[in-house]
């Protein structure tokens, strides 16, 4: 399975260092994944056309193993009228051990 999400550059940095998605200071206390490409790129237009100009400037695509995913907590919910995954803080270290790579594009 695919998952998709939009990150900074300190985001990106952090995760070539670390090798795990984790929360940061003054952030959520989730991470949320798109279920598909186009939903990120429709947020990312969104949030321009809207004059909010988030610091997203590269695109993680996920392949995660899906049944260990599922084993983990987690919402399914829209967002921005795609489907998004919420993963909890806690439970973040659990999602990096289903993670069978990621690619890393610009955006």
């Amino acid at each position: 399975m695919k998952l998709f999400r939009t990150v900074s550059e300190a985001e990106r940095n952090d995760y070539n260092v670390n090798k795990i998605l984790r929360t940061g200071r003054n952030t959520l206390e989730a991470k949320q994944f798109f279920k598909s490409e186009i939903a990120v790129q429709e947020f990312i237009r969104s949030c321009k056309s809207q004059r909010y100009f988030p610091p997203y400037k590269h695109l993680f695509t996920i392949d995660i193993d899906e049944h260990c995913l599922n084993q983990i907590p987690h919402d399914e919910q829209e967002l921005d009228r795609f489907t998004a995954i919420t993963i909890s803080e806690v439970d973040l270290p659990q999602f990096n051990n289903c993670i069978n790579f990621v690619e890393q594009h610009v955006v």
